[in-house]
């Protein structure tokens, strides 16, 4: 849903955030020099505390550097930059356009819903998607998928993706996942490379389970393309939505 911004009177620090496997530090330097060659202040923000810098606004260069800045939830709207699916995102050569013009005018923020996955007491939060797959090739494993205690389906493949909203447009379309409006509160589930020739996919209300029935492999719990451990066989994985991640849109002339 939209929600209007007003920038603050007092003048806008902009806070740069990069996370080194995204690989553009040369952008955020450009960007930098460009944005205090216009009069406006900025800072460098480390996306584990992006609290810790007193930014009104944070500029997420890539998706590593917005996936990080979800899994901590900052207080202030964040513009994103470059190729990221199924979100309106700022193209990396008009990123100072796009917040000069949304700087200087009232500016839609929408709320991205936020994955809250548990396993065995472990909390990890996710933008996009997560993923059980087996770690080996050419090993098939089985999975189940559990919502309000019952069994909605299971099935042997390489792995299984839940994909949120903005998530189905990327990784997840590709294993033929249902792409999902960003207006619905939905869960999109697909196995990956099934074992069954007519495989379903399901489109969940959060606060379903996934589980791993049975292995011929070590089976990995992968959260925004994070691998964050093992899932052993007959432990739930649960996944709820928890928070949200507020980003600009930017101007149309400045989107990727």
């Amino acid at each position: 849903m939209d929600a209007a911004w007003e920038p603050p009177e007092d003048g806008a620090v902009v806070g740069i955030v990069v996370e080194e496997a995204d690989r553009q530090s040369a952008v955020a330097d450009s960007l930098a020099a460009s944005l205090e060659d216009r009069g406006r202040t900025t800072v460098e923000v480390s996306a584990a505390e992006p609290s810790e810098a007193d930014a009104s606004v944070l500029v997420a260069l890539g998706e590593c550097a917005l996936s990080a800045l979800a899994r901590e939830t900052p207080d202030v709207p964040v513009l994103p930059v470059g190729d990221s699916a199924g979100l309106e995102s700022a193209a990396a050569e008009s990123v100072a356009d796009a917040l000069e013009a949304l700087l200087s005018n009232t500016a839609s923020v929408r709320s991205r819903p936020i994955l809250e996955v548990v396993l065995e007491g472990e909390r990890y939060r996710c933008l996009f998607d997560v993923t059980l797959v087996t770690a080996e090739p050419a090993k098939i494993s089985e999975y189940s998928v559990h919502s309000d205690d019952e069994l909605v389906g299971s099935f042997r493949s390489d792995g299984v993706v839940a994909a949120t909203p903005i998530g189905t447009h990327g990784y997840a379309s590709a294993v033929d996942a249902p792409e999902l409006s960003p207006s619905l509160e939905a869960v999109a589930v697909a196995p990956i490379a099934p074992f069954a020739t007519h495989a379903r996919q399901w489109v969940l209300p959060p606060g379903f389970e996934l589980q791993v029935e049975r292995d011929e492999g070590p089976v990995t719990l992968v959260v925004d393309d994070r691998s964050v451990r093992s899932v052993p066989v007959g432990s739930p994985v649960e996944l709820t939505f928890e928070d949200e991640l507020r980003t600009l849109v930017p101007p149309a002339g400045c989107r990727r």
